[in-house]
């Protein structure tokens, strides 16, 4: 469709050119063409009369003059209607699509882009079990990533492990506390350290005589990341490389000279301050603090170095609304760094209220009152989670129902989205098992087509790509959640209402045909967003 819209805008431009001066003179070369919102305004429109109407030529005169001239044999009619031009194209160019993803099948829609991509999402500190949070994150950067190497991206996943700092020695103090409470002993742990159970599980596993305070710290951190990442393999969510923090730290004092050098940092009551005012953020920021120790924006920074030093085109950070705050000052460093900061793309993912019920669960890592990751994967499994997480905007706050995630019906998304395939699969195994041949659906005769159902699944096929480009772009997967759920209605709707298999060899084969179109993108679909195929339901 894409094709579609070009012809469309470059026929009205040569149009335009005919136009009197006064007209010519407010055009800027540009005709934005636009998917129909209602079916009654077409399948196309444009706003272009109104943009370059004059007193003389007002928006109904050219309207009614480029409707005229046009010269695009695909375009049944079109009509001005408030304030735009739209256009209503002949069904056989939807037919026409039927064949294009027959033709490209698993690879209808997909792009060409060139450019390498790293994408850094959970980035969970390995101070406790990953929460319905992280699970957010976790969805949305492995779908970000499926469609982004699907619109032809160069695609590698990262997970950055916070492995230094406080939090990392409280965990060790806490893990310590644990051990010798189960030896007997009355140790506290620290009023800021980690209450919850997991750490006694973890203790349990403590065996030999090195029990020094940097044992503890290492053990908790490993036996924690094994954790994460048993989690993450079951959520379907597989990195292609885990970096740590403290690889970095040997790098601190050669960047705090490159600094030195551009003059951008300074000195201030004892602290190497960074001018990060200088670039848009709301003040400087501290790099190195009084005792000589380094902040986690000096570390950020190391870690984007190194980033940007192997060579992406665009980085991707998925951060959680704690992190909104960092956005300025990491551009600003990364522009210093010589790096376009437009190319690194922060997105804040908000956090979920988990409801069981009536009840609104609260949540805290360190005081141990938290609903898993794990914990919901049990109670509704990966699919639901994983969907359910990403069916809202990524900056809205979600509100996850899990009544409604365990149900098996339509009110269930998820349930809802997996029955069309399962209905999609068995339609096309029942076909042969009639004995009717892939090569014969392949080579249907489409123009058989003809119910109002049938036309309309045709046209949201049509939307595939473009779907996928406008998310490769603004990197709203939500939006194929809601495309697969629209269609999902049209074809449950078009499944009661016609025979698909018939007694017709000739409409069967066609139906047939647009069911394999379907089960293509369906199928697609739901790979991309990391929703599972099953075989029934």
């Amino acid at each position: 469709m894409k094709e579609i819209k070009r012809k469309i805008a470059d026929n009205i431009s040569e149009i335009i050119k005919e136009f009197p001066e006064e007209v010519r003179k407010k055009f800027d070369g540009r005709v934005e063409i636009a998917r129909g919102i209602k079916e009654e305004f077409g399948d196309f429109s444009t706003n272009i009369a109104f943009k370059i109407s004059t007193d003389n030529y007002p928006p109904f005169k050219i309207a009614q003059e480029i409707i005229e001239r046009l010269n695009l044999d695909f375009i049944e009619r079109a009509e001005f209607k408030n304030g735009f031009i739209n256009f209503f194209l002949k069904k056989d160019v939807y037919l026409s699509v039927i064949k294009k993803i027959l033709k490209e099948k698993e690879n209808y829609g997909k792009g060409n882009e060139n450019k390498k991509v790293l994408v850094e999402f959970v980035s969970a500190n390995p101070t406790g079990p990953l929460t319905i949070a992280h699970g957010r994150q976790a969805s949305f950067g492995e779908s970000l990533s499926r469609i982004l190497e699907f619109a032809g991206y160069s695609v590698e996943k990262e997970y950055y492990i916070n492995d230094c700092g406080k939090q990392i020695e409280l965990l060790g103090q806490s893990l310590k506390a644990r051990y010798y409470q189960l030896k007997g002993e009355n140790m506290e742990i620290p009023e800021e350290g980690y209450h919850g159970d997991y750490l006694i599980k973890i203790a349990e596993k403590i065996k030999g005589d090195d029990l020094s305070d940097e044992f503890f710290k290492n053990f908790a951190v490993n036996e924690i990341l094994k954790t994460i990442k048993e989690d993450l393999d079951i959520f379907g969510v597989k990195f292609d490389r885990w970096v740590k923090e403290s690889s970095f730290l040997n790098e601190a004092e050669k960047l705090i000279k490159f600094f030195e050098k551009k003059g951008v940092v300074y000195e201030k009551d004892g602290c190497l301050w960074f001018k990060s005012k200088d670039f848009g953020d709301d003040k400087d920021r501290v790099l190195v603090k009084s005792d000589g120790s380094y902040t986690y924006f000096l570390t950020d920074i190391l870690y984007h170095k190194n980033k940007i030093e192997r060579g992406y085109d665009i980085l991707i950070n998925i951060w959680g609304p704690d992190h909104l705050g960092y956005i300025k000052r990491l551009k600003a460093a990364v522009e210093v760094l010589g790096f376009n900061p437009e190319n690194l793309k922060i997105i804040i993912v908000q956090l979920t209220t988990l409801y069981k019920g009536k009840e609104k669960i609260q949540m805290s890592t360190r005081k141990g009152q938290f609903i898993s990751l794990r914990e919901l994967i049990d109670e509704i499994g990966p699919d639901a989670s994983k969907f359910f997480f990403i069916f809202r905007k990524a900056e809205s706050h979600l509100d996850f129902d899990i009544g409604i995630a365990k149900k098996r019906d339509s009110e269930n998304p998820v349930y809802y989205l997996q029955y069309a395939y399962v209905r999609l699969k068995h339609l096309l195994k029942y076909s042969e098992e009639k004995g009717i041949k892939e090569n014969e659906i392949e080579n249907a005769e489409i123009s058989f087509l003809k119910e109002k159902e049938e036309i309309d699944i045709l046209k949201k096929l049509s939307q595939f790509p473009e779907i996928l480009e406008k998310i490769s772009s603004t990197y709203e997967i939500h939006l194929l959640c809601e495309y697969l759920l629209e269609i999902s209605k049209l074809f449950h709707s078009y499944y009661q209402k016609v025979r698909i298999v018939g007694d017709d060899k000739k409409i069967t084969l066609s139906r047939l045909a647009l069911i394999k179109a379907l089960f293509y993108v369906f199928s697609n679909s739901l790979k991309l967003l990391n929703i599972s195929l099953p075989e029934r339901m």
